[in-house]
C-alpha cells in the first residue's frame, strides 16, 4: 500500500543524468475545482481498488483470453505493482523545449497547411458541405450515417458490445464489478433491456434524419460502451487488469461538443450519440436540445472565431443580470473549442451552453484570459507547445478519460487540438495525422536510429501496441557516455517485464527517454521493444492528413477497445 500512496503523490523534482538538446517541466497536480470533484465523485469511489490492480502501460493490456490464469491462493497475496521511480528524469518542460532555441518562436506548420487543418477540424465540428460529418450535418447523417448501411452497422455494433460483456456467454472474457464478483447474466440482461435494441432496427431500411435530435454537451460527459455506470474490470488479479481499467469507459466528449441522438434508453437515463470523435452513450444529463436559431448562432459565432481551452480545469461560469456573482457551470479541460466573440463594449467573451427547465440548449458567456483560451488556430512554435504541455505534465493518467483525466490518445489530442490539428480517439488511428513509417519488423537499434533520422521534435508520433506518444527529439545521456536518446511527452501507465507478470507504475503525463534498459528496473522491457513500432510525422506531406473532414468516426473499433 505504501507504494500505492507514493505513486499517487506529487512526482519530486531530481536531478538527471539526462541532458538534452530538445527537452521539459513536472508540474505539481492541477488543484481541482470543487465543481470537478463532483463530477469525478462516482469514479473516485473506485479508487480503493487501486493496490490491487494490474496494471497497464496506457490502452496496452494483455491480449484477451477466455479463461482466467492461475492466481495466487487468498493465504498467499501476491502484488505485482510498483512505483517506477520518474523523479529520476528531468520533468522541466524548459530544459527540453528550451527557450533561448533559435527555433523557439519559429511555426513548425506552415500557415496554408495550419490552416487546411483547422479548416477539416471545424468542418467536423460544424461543417454544412456535403461531406462534413458534422453531427448538425443533416446532409451528411442522411447519406453516410443513417442510410440502411450505416443503420445496420450501428446495430450491429451494440448488439456486439452487448454480448462482450454476458459472461454467461461461452468464450467471453469475465468482467467483474467494483465488488469483486463477476457480473451476473441478469445484470447483463437489465442492460440489454434497457437499450431497447430494436429502436436502433428500423428494419435497416433508412431513418430519417430529425433535426430534433441534435444536441449539444453542457458538461463534460463521459462516453460509455454500454449505458451504465458500473464498471467491468478483468480479473483484477492478472497483472495489468482492475482499476483503473474499466472495459466500459471509452472516451469523454467536452461541453460545447455538437451531438446526434441515435437512441434513448428505457429508463430515459442514457442517450446513444453520435459526435465527432466516437459514438458512444453518455448520460441525458450532460446533453441539451438544441433548435435551428441556437445552431445557426452557434455555428456562425464558430465560423468567425473559434477558440480553444489552454489551461487546465477552466471554470466555466456566467453572471446572471442584476448579480455580481459568477454561477459556476461546469470545466473545461485543455483542447476544448468553444466559440467566442466580442461585445458592443469591446469585451471578448467565450460562449458555452447551459439548459434550461426543459433541456433546451441557452448561450451563456464567461470572459477568460488570453492564458486560458486562444484564438484557433493557434501557431504551432515551440513555445505555444510547451505552453500547453506545461498545464498537462504532471497531471493523472485517466483510462478512456476516467475521472476525466487524459490516458495517452486523449494527451496526444488535447496537445494538438489548440493548433487546430485534429487527432482521432485511438492511437493507432492518430497515425494517420502525418507520414507513417512502419518499424514493426526492425531492430531496437534500428528503430531508435530510423526515429532520429527521420523524426521531426514535437511533431512526430510514435506507436506502439495501443500506446501513442510524442517525440521531444534527442538528448545525451550522461550516464551512456554521452549516447544520443530518444526523448517522448507521453501519459502512460506503466512499465512492465517481458513476463507480463508485474507493472512499474508511472500513471501520468511525463518525460522519459526511449532506452533500451532502465536502470530504475532492468527486467522491464523497452517501449521501444514491443512488437509494433510505428512513427508518424505530422505536416511529413501525407496522402491521407487532407481527408480529414471525410471520414467519419467508426461506430465501433475493437482493436482498441478497453482489454
Amino acid at each position: 500500500m505504501g507504494a500505492i500512496l507514493a505513486a499517487r503523490s506529487a512526482i519530486l523534482r531530481a536531478t538527471s543524468g539526462i541532458t538534452g538538446i530538445m527537452p521539459i517541466m513536472a508540474a505539481a497536480p492541477a488543484r481541482t475545482p470543487p465543481g470537478v470533484r463532483s463530477a469525478r465523485h462516482r469514479a473516485a469511489c473506485l479508487a480503493w481498488l487501486l493496490p490491487l490492480a494490474m496494471l497497464a502501460a496506457c490502452a496496452g493490456a494483455p491480449p484477451a483470453s477466455t479463461a482466467s490464469q492461475p492466481v495466487a491462493s487468498a493465504t498467499a497475496p501476491r502484488y505485482n505493482i510498483s512505483r517506477f521511480p520518474i523523479e529520476h528524469y528531468d520533468q522541466d518542460v524548459d530544459h527540453w523545449i528550451r527557450p533561448d532555441a533559435p527555433g523557439y518562436d519559429q511555426p513548425l506548420l506552415s500557415a496554408q497547411e495550419q490552416h487546411r487543418r483547422f479548416e477539416a477540424f471545424r468542418a467536423r465540428y460544424f461543417g454544412t458541405a456535403a461531406r462534413d460529418p458534422s453531427p448538425w450535418n443533416g446532409t451528411w447523417l442522411s447519406t453516410s450515417l443513417l442510410n440502411a448501411a450505416g443503420a445496420q452497422q450501428i446495430a450491429d455494433s451494440q448488439g456486439r458490445r452487448v454480448r462482450r460483456f454476458d459472461n454467461s456467454a461461452p468464450g467471453v472474457r469475465t468482467t467483474y464489478g467494483e465488488n469483486f464478483q463477476p457480473h451476473s447474466a441478469a445484470w447483463a440482461r437489465a442492460i440489454e433491456t434497457n437499450m431497447a435494441l430494436a429502436q436502433l432496427d428500423a428494419d435497416h431500411a433508412s431513418w430519417p434524419y430529425d433535426p430534433r435530435r441534435r444536441g449539444i454537451t453542457v458538461d463534460n460527459a463521459l462516453v460509455r460502451q454500454l449505458p451504465t455506470n458500473d464498471p467491468a474490470f478483468y480479473d483484477f488479479r492478472q497483472a495489468g487488469e482492475g482499476y483503473p481499467f474499466d472495459a466500459l469507459q471509452d472516451s469523454a466528449l467536452r461541453p460545447g461538443t455538437p451531438v446526434y441522438t441515435l437512441a434513448r434508453s428505457v429508463d430515459g437515463a442514457w442517450l446513444l450519440v453520435y459526435s465527432p470523435d466516437l459514438i458512444g452513450w453518455v448520460e441525458t444529463r450532460t446533453v441539451a436540445s438544441v433548435d435551428e436559431r441556437f445552431v445557426a448562432t452557434w455555428r456562425d459565432a464558430a465560423q468567425r472565431t473559434l477558440g480553444a481551452i489552454v489551461r487546465a480545469d477552466t471554470a466555466l461560469a456566467d453572471t446572471s443580470p442584476g448579480s455580481a456573482t459568477p454561477v459556476y457551470r461546469t470545466f473545461a479541460p485543455i483542447g476544448t473549442v468553444l466559440p467566442m466573440m466580442r461585445l458592443h463594449d469591446g469585451r471578448q467573451v467565450t460562449m458555452f451552453p447551459v439548459a434550461d427547465v426543459e433541456r433546451r440548449a441557452q448561450i451563456r458567456t464567461a470572459a477568460l484570459d488570453t492564458s486560458t483560451i486562444v484564438p484557433m488556430p493557434w501557431t504551432l512554435t515551440p513555445r505555444h507547445m510547451a505552453q500547453v504541455m506545461k498545464q498537462q505534465i504532471g497531471r493523472p493518467y485517466g483510462w478512456g478519460n476516467t475521472l476525466f483525466y487524459n490516458d495517452c490518445s486523449a494527451e496526444t489530442r488535447s496537445l494538438f487540438a489548440p493548433f487546430g490539428v485534429w487527432l482521432p480517439r485511438h492511437s493507432s488511428d492518430q497515425l494517420n495525422a502525418g507520414k507513417r513509417t512502419d518499424l514493426r519488423a526492425a531492430d531496437i537499434d534500428t528503430r531508435l536510429r530510423t526515429l532520429a533520422e527521420r523524426g521531426r521534435a514535437l511533431m512526430t508520433l510514435i506507436h506502439i501496441n495501443g500506446h501513442i506518444m510524442l517525440y521531444l527529439g534527442s538528448a545525451q545521456d550522461a550516464r551512456r557516455d554521452g549516447e544520443s536518446v530518444p526523448m517522448t511527452y507521453q501519459n502512460v501507465w506503466g512499465l512492465s517485464p517481458a513476463d507480463n507478470s508485474r507493472r512499474n507504475v508511472i500513471g501520468g503525463s511525463v518525460i522519459l527517454p526511449l532506452l533500451k534498459t532502465y536502470p530504475e528496473d532492468p527486467a522491464a522491457r523497452s517501449l521501444a521493444g514491443k512488437p509494433l513500432f510505428e512513427i508518424s510525422v505530422i505536416g511529413g506531406d501525407s496522402a491521407e492528413s487532407d481527408a480529414d473532414a471525410a471520414h467519419a468516426p467508426s461506430v465501433d473499433s475493437s482493436e482498441e477497445m478497453p482489454q
